[in-house]
């Protein structure tokens, strides 16, 4: 179904096409400049006189609709642009249409600007000021006086270095990379038709490099056969002054163009027309040129030394998205890859260099340096100048990252200086958002979190990062609604809010955008363990919730870390213990045990003696998960006794279920078996059905794996509607598995794998992927008890690939051993022999002593020659 044009939207065309209408019906040449960038502008106009461009442009604001009147006329809004209708190169107009009598009227909104000592909130536009067929010649004389006196009365201090290439010459071979973007530009230079690109980025990405290259393939240099010609427009330059402006690019472009100097006119309308019937000429001749702008800030540096024979080509790099006139084809620029980054270093530092030798350091520094050309050469640079500088001294020094943009630093070139440039060059309005995001801890951030920190509506930040990322100092994030800034960038931003935004601002923004993953996370988490809260919930299944968590992960423990060191303890507790069953479905062990650390560090700030207790029950099931067994029981044993002083009493169960499951490995499951018995009393006298099924569960593997197969049929059949009733249906796998285990020891086949699909079934729902490999470990020594070696070997290697994976050493050798019963099976002693003693190492390394005796055991009884 097409999308519906809203009235508004209709109200403000009309507006638009009437002015169009009567600049063009008196020759005037008028571009709409791209409705996605909020400028604050809607046409481009450049004069004429007498069918020749005069070299005078102008930017006209329309606004149209009853909310623009007032009693004694109109007037237009400022909000914003105040600044860039103000300062900017081209002057601005302001011209209001009225819907009712289809009038337009007009105000020079840059001489009201420049006339007030202070921005006002709107400008009034007087009736008197009517635009239409009468009053059209008067307005564009008097806009022309205006733009004179304006230009004479500044100083114009900007040179214009401008250079030719003619004839043959080569691509640079020490140019890395970008084969995408050269072959995109290259066919928008030669397909006839066209021929406009604005290539653009931030500072220091390799713009300017990149056209080089381009320009100098053949393919274009064939085209182009009238040569090349370059002019620096010194858009970026510190000073604003040295921007070059039209009135002086015309003397220095027809210079190179061969017009002799005794030709060239005095004023700027008399090169603007000898400018323009020079190229036509070309054009006319077969001699097409290109054009290259290098360096553009504002579309009024070029607008109007742009060529209008189709023939010629022009490329513009900008820092800047530069609210695209219309038939300019766009290519945004962004960094090298990590390969690209390390082929620039060996080109620059060159292939002998023995520092180079060494892979790892190398590609820590390409990732220090952002893969930003511009770092990556002063790297090189500094490396190079200093022989005995190891990689690793120069990593030292980049790692910190106060430091970080004082180190990149070289002769005159450094990171700082270019991006102090692009923020002086920013709208005044925007440099403060600019530097509030770099409170979000991550440099890729959704538009929620954004607002949460910047502290107005999503849609307002919407607008924000957009013109932010016109300035290439943001760009788009890995998703919809997110948003990316260069590490450097950030690092840059944070060093700025340092010293405009003052402590408290930044604590209450930085406090708002932990209330926002506080809620997030805690609607993923509830997700995940199947009882979501909301109506409708924030997610609606367990792939969006973690979908979501992929994203934000590593922006929510910056922020628990973050949380913690300034003292929001609650945050960080509630941020860190949401990320647990995430972290752990996802098989990040070690980050799960940091996260635990964080929440228990937290909870101890807080003298919060519940929440200590239930970090430290994730602190030891993490240990636990890692093999290291001893940590885990002295950690829930602590956990234990805090939850019995306080009469925490779900804590209580929590720990005793925890403690069960590593006294179970550790010790042995026989040891493990009142432990959990006494679990099922506290969690019975608690009334917590996910309490009670859970220590049913493990009291049911802890009888399985003691050979008491119908207590453990008993415990887990009576806790899977336990689970139900909690909705845990990852905990109501685990049960499915350890039942399906036991009935097959029972001999029970069909049974046994009719509960191990019931488990897959459930762990898939969940998405655990641990869970899953681990049914197909226990599903394959039901399938060996059968003597299906064959589905059992198919089995065993998923499982053991997996644990390979995702370094969980238990189940990894657990894998191993049940493959050496399965090749002993089949005959093959020798290769039954390695599994074992492969799997005999793991144990021992992981101090899994029990387990590694169990298989010393079964290696002696295969190699005695006696029956598997």
């Amino acid at each position: 179904m097409p999308a519906r044009v809203t009235q508004s939207r209709r109200i403000e065309r009309a507006g638009v096409n009437a002015l169009r209408t009567l600049l063009e019906d008196h020759d005037q040449i008028v571009q709409e400049i791209d409705g996605g960038n909020d400028y604050g502008e809607d046409l481009f106009v450049m004069l004429t006189k007498d069918g020749e461009r005069t070299g005078v442009a102008i930017a006209i604001q329309v606004k149209s609709g009853d909310k623009y009147k007032r009693a004694h006329g109109y007037a237009i809004p400022v909000d914003g642009h105040a600044n860039d209708w103000k300062n900017g190169l081209l002057p601005v107009l302001g011209v209001v249409f009225d819907v009712a009598t289809r009038k337009l009227f007009w105000a020079n909104l840059t001489e009201c600007l420049e006339s007030s000592e202070e921005a006002p909130s709107w400008i009034a536009v007087p009736r008197e000021q009517e635009l239409n067929e009468d009053t059209i010649q008067s307005f564009l004389a008097l806009t022309h006086k205006f733009v004179e006196a304006r230009s004479q009365g500044r100083i114009e201090e900007s040179s214009l270095h401008v250079t030719r290439l003619s004839g043959t010459f080569s691509a640079s071979p020490r140019f890395v990379g970008r084969k995408q973007e050269q072959q995109a530009i290259r066919d928008m230079l030669t397909t006839a038709g066209g021929r406009r690109v604005l290539v653009s980025g931030m500072a220091g990405v390799g713009k300017t490099s990149l056209v080089d290259q381009v320009v100098r393939h053949h393919d274009v240099s064939t085209v182009f056969s009238g040569g090349v010609i370059v002019a620096d427009m010194h858009g970026f330059s510190a000073h604003r002054t040295r921007m070059a402006r039209p009135g002086i690019a015309y003397g220095p472009l027809l210079s190179v163009l061969g017009v002799p100097g005794d030709e060239i006119p005095r004023t700027a309308e008399g090169q603007a027309a000898l400018y323009h019937r020079t190229l036509d000429a070309l054009d006319a001749s077969g001699n097409p040129v290109l054009m290259v702008f290098d360096n553009v800030a504002e579309l009024s540096q070029v607008a109007e030394l742009l060529p209008r024979g189709e023939a010629h080509g022009a490329v513009l790099t900008s820092r800047s998205r530069l609210g695209v006139l219309e038939g300019i084809e766009r290519i945004n620029l962004d960094c090298l890859s990590p390969e690209e980054s390390g082929v620039l270093l060996t080109q620059i530092l060159g292939s002998g260099d023995q520092r180079l030798h060494t892979p790892g350091p190398i590609r820590d520094l390409c990732t220090l340096c952002g893969h930003l050309p511009l770092a990556l050469s002063i790297s090189a640079a500094i490396l190079k100048d200093d022989a005995d500088l190891t990689i690793d001294d120069l990593l030292a020094e980049l790692s910190e990252e106060k430091s970080r943009l004082d180190v990149l630093h070289f002769g005159d070139t450094a990171v700082r200086a270019a991006l102090q440039v692009s923020l002086t060059r920013l709208d005044r309005a925007m440099r403060d958002p600019f530097c509030r995001l770099s409170i979000h801890p991550g440099s890729e951030m959704s538009e929620q979190a954004a607002s949460a920190v910047l502290g107005v509506s999503v849609p307002q930040t919407r607008s924000l990062l957009r013109r932010l990322s016109h300035a290439s100092l943001i760009s788009r994030g890995s998703a919809a609604s997110r948003w990316r800034m260069h590490d450097l960038v950030h690092l840059f931003a944070a060093e700025q809010c340092e010293t405009t935004i003052s402590a408290s601002d930044r604590q209450q923004a930085f406090s708002r955008l932990t209330e926002v993953y506080c809620q997030a996370s805690l609607n993923a988490d509830l997700t995940l363990r199947g009882t979501p809260e909301g109506n409708p919930p924030q997610f609606h299944s367990t792939t969006e919730a973690l979908n979501w968590l992929d994203l934000e992960c590593a922006n929510l423990q910056a922020s628990a870390r973050a949380a913690r060191d300034i003292d929001l303890t609650g945050q960080a507790y509630a941020i860190s213990m949401h990320l647990i069953v995430y972290l752990d479905l996802r098989g990040r062990v070690a980050e799960g045990l940091q996260s635990a650390q964080i929440a228990y560090e937290a909870a101890r700030k807080e003298r919060d003696a519940e929440r200590q207790v239930r970090a430290l029950n994730n602190i030891g099931i993490n240990l636990t998960s890692q093999g290291r067994l001893e940590d885990a029981i002295r950690t829930l044993k602590k956990a234990a006794a805090i939850a019995e002083r306080i009469g925490f009493l779900d804590g209580q169960c929590d720990a005793a279920v925890s403690l069960g499951a590593a006294v179970r490995q550790h010790v042995s499951p026989r040891a493990a078996i009142p432990i959990l018995i006494e679990a099922v009393k506290l969690s019975r006298e608690n009334r917590d059905p996910n309490d009670i099924g859970a220590s049913l569960t493990n009291l049911g593997s802890a009888y399985r794996e003691s050979g008491l197969l119908h207590q453990a049929v008993a415990a887990l059949s009576s806790s899977i509607p336990y689970h139900r009733a909690s909705g845990n249906r990852r905990q109501e796998a685990s049960a499915h598995a350890g039942l399906g285990v036991a009935l097959g020891q029972l001999g029970q086949q069909e049974k046994s794998e009719e509960c191990f699909q019931e488990a897959f079934t459930a762990y898939r729902e969940v998405q655990d992927e641990a869970g899953i490999h681990l049914n197909y470990m226990n599903l394959a020594h039901t399938q060996l008890k059968s003597g299906k070696i064959k589905e059992a070997r198919g089995s065993l290697h998923r499982a053991l690939r997996f644990f390979q994976s995702t370094s969980r050493h238990h189940f990894e050798a657990n894998s191993l051993g049940l493959l050496g019963a399965a090749e002993w099976m089949s005959g093959d002693t020798d290769q039954a022999k390695t599994y074992y003693e492969e799997a005999i190492r793991i144990f021992r390394r992981i101090g899994l002593k029990e387990s590694e005796r169990e298989m010393k055991a079964a290696l002696r009884e295969m190699l005695s020659g006696r029956p598997s």
